[in-house]
């Protein structure tokens, strides 16, 4: 049995770490334990992430300077290292600092430069060697304020994330033990029988343990508490009551005339009429919108304090909606057949963002739809579907504040689309480690497809590529396709179709629509909507080829270039159907930036180092070129 840490090893601990041990021995003494047995993975989980961003990133040149280790005896701090015991079947780089190093293991690298390390990151100087222990420690090692001043800040998101994916680790091993089955697809099967109103899509949606596989700051929740981590966040499997809000109607932006609720959510509407008047309010003054239950508590009654008081904003207490937390926190689905998911508004730092919701978002939400609709019945991509947005909603003010934290969006639910013994797997389930097997849900799908993993891919990007660059070429659309917005739907482990979601990230460049003869009324300001090609381009480019299929052929490839040639022969084939199709000006453009040779990697680590809003890339080698 593990024992709980004492009071000398509890000094070294993170305060992060602390604070959830000490809630954990207050609220949950069994899970200590494990809690303390998870750390090492907590840590070393989150420093790795950042350690590959950083090489990934090249930040000060860290890549490009490192020196390989080849024999420890000509080596920089050759004493030192001789006392530790490098392992003879791994690469290490060294990186000099002023008067100390940092050795980097480097397990393998992937293409955009994509560098796994391991084992412990060591610091060197005169006076010995020891390993780096956490994430925070390694920025500071690295970088220094005066050239970054958001460090101090980025230290806490990552110290936040180290010790929530410790408390995910934990309850996770706590959580997967009652499991009898020979895979997750097994599973979600013997559910389905028993149960027809299992969603084997939403348990896929909270397998996802670590979160963004590229990002350091996957598991950082800022301005959440322990209990609200363990209650909202969705690999803790815990269902929770959607709240309500009324809104006057005169300060509200809806994408539609009719009441928000009362298709999709007629009884909930219905029981919101019925607490108004009994309030004493005039119901068909007010619109109702679902708020997320954490939201409801902790940021409408400050934000919107004077509106509340003004009777502009009415918290409903009795009209609750039991839901649940998919793999983005802020997007839940409700309990019943079919139920659309809704996307709310939630005022906390997730990765490097607050996941409120703009208006613009919001009430881009139908045009989108509508804009989506068209080009697929112009151009029919029969296994490439959107998972439609059909309303939306956000407070009208000039505050941004108030702009964007009662804002919300209703968006079709992926079982309403599913047929027979189709199974739903998030994008970023893929690389989940399944609870039954052990392997990630991607091995097991090429396992149940009995095909080899090269003919699994091809038969993926046969689906999938064909529609973004179709939609890219001839429309100016580039989907934000990474894993977090990919639903891909399998039959017995071979792809069937494939949903996106999610149009907030979207760039549409305009003169390409506008030649096809559309021309959607897009909210002003919305960022969504481009004259700058390279905006589509870069959008495109880094969710779908770097952070989706990079990650995939990751998984999947012993010979990473094979896995890439498939990938352009499929963007080959493509580009000379649509040339055909009278789109030379556009095929040239793209198929020139598809296949340059280098291209540029969203930097997330440095954006988080700098603060800065506009997104910095770094130029990466390209495995198409």
């Amino acid at each position: 049995m593990v024992m709980p840490l004492k009071t000398k090893e509890m000094t070294d601990l993170l305060p992060d770490e602390r604070a959830c041990l000490c809630y954990l021995s207050s609220h949950h003494p069994q899970d200590v334990p494990e809690f303390v047995k998870q750390m090492e993975y907590g840590r070393k989980g989150i420093l790795h992430k950042l350690a590959s961003a950083i090489l990934r990133e090249d930040i000060d040149s860290l890549y490009s300077r490192t020196q390989a280790i080849e024999n420890v005896f000509s080596a920089p701090y050759s004493k030192q290292l001789q006392s530790y015991p490098l392992k003879d079947n791994k690469m290490y780089k060294l990186a000099m600092m002023t008067d100390y190093a940092v050795v980097f293991p480097i397990l393998k690298e992937y293409s955009f430069r994509r560098v796994e390390t391991g084992d412990d990151i060591l610091y060197v100087d005169d006076s010995g060697v020891r390993p780096v222990e956490t994430a925070s420690e390694l920025v500071r090692l690295l970088f220094k304020e005066s050239d970054y001043p958001n460090i101090e800040a980025f230290c806490a998101e990552l110290d936040n994330g180290t010790a929530n994916l410790t408390l995910a680790l934990a309850k996770n091993t706590l959580w997967k033990k009652p499991f009898h089955a020979d895979s997750s697809l097994d599973y979600v099967q013997r559910q389905r029988a028993l149960n027809p109103m299992f969603s084997a899509s939403l348990f896929y949606e909270q397998l996802v343990l670590e979160g963004h596989h590229l990002h350091p700051g996957a598991k950082t929740k800022l301005g959440l508490s322990i209990e609200d981590v363990l209650r909202y966040a969705p690999e803790f499997h815990q269902p929770f009551d959607v709240r309500f809000v009324a809104v006057k109607k005169s300060e509200l932006l809806t994408t539609q005339t009719a009441p928000i609720l009362q298709n999709d959510f007629h009884d909930k509407w219905k029981q919101a009429q019925e607490e108004l008047l009994g309030k004493g309010y005039t119901p068909g003054e007010y619109d109702v919108l679902p708020a997320h239950p954490w939201q409801f508590e902790h940021a409408i009654p400050e934000i919107y304090e004077g509106e509340i008081e003004a009777g502009e904003v009415i918290l409903l207490d009795h009209v609750r909606l039991r839901a649940d937390a998919t793999s983005s926190f802020r997007s839940v689905s409700p309990h019943g057949e079919d139920t659309p998911v809704l996307k709310l508004a939630v005022n906390s730092q997730m990765t490097s963002t607050v996941r409120s919701i703009s208006p613009q978002t919001a009430m881009n939400s139908t045009v989108f739809t509508e804009m989506m609709r068209t080009i697929l019945t112009e151009t029919p991509l029969p296994d490439f579907q959107p998972l439609n947005e059909t309303k939306g909603a956000a407070f009208d003010s000039d505050d941004e504040l108030k702009r964007r934290n009662l804002t919300m969006l209703i968006r079709e639910s992926i079982d309403a689309h599913l047929e027979g013994d189709e199974v739903a797997v998030a994008g970023m389930a893929l690389y989940a480690q399944s609870p039954m097997s052990g392997k990630t849900v991607l091995q097991e799908l090429v396992q149940e497809s009995g095909a080899s993993p090269l003919s699994f891919f091809e038969r993926y990007i046969r689906v999938v590529l064909p529609g973004y660059l179709t939609l890219m070429v001839k429309y100016g659309v580039a989907l934000e396709g990474h894993l977090q917005n990919s639903i891909p739907v399998f039959k017995h482990g071979h792809l069937s179709r494939f949903f996106f979601r999610d149009w907030g990230g979207a760039r549409v460049y305009k003169p390409r629509l506008e030649k096809q003869g559309l021309e959607p009324s897009f909210s002003k300001r919305s960022v969504s909507v481009t004259e700058n090609r390279a905006d589509m381009h870069n959008k495109l480019y880094y969710t779908v080829f770097q952070n989706h299929l990079g990650e995939i052929i990751r998984q999947l490839a012993d010979n990473e270039a094979v896995f890439w040639g498939k990938v352009k022969e499929v963007c080959d084939e493509t580009l000379d159907r649509l040339e055909r199709e009278g789109l030379q000006e556009e095929v040239a453009i793209d198929r020139a930036f598809l296949y340059q040779p280098t291209v540029m990697h969203k930097s997330l680590t440095k954006m988080r180092l700098t603060n800065q809003k506009s997104y910095h890339y770094t130029e990466v080698p390209n495995p198409l070129a």
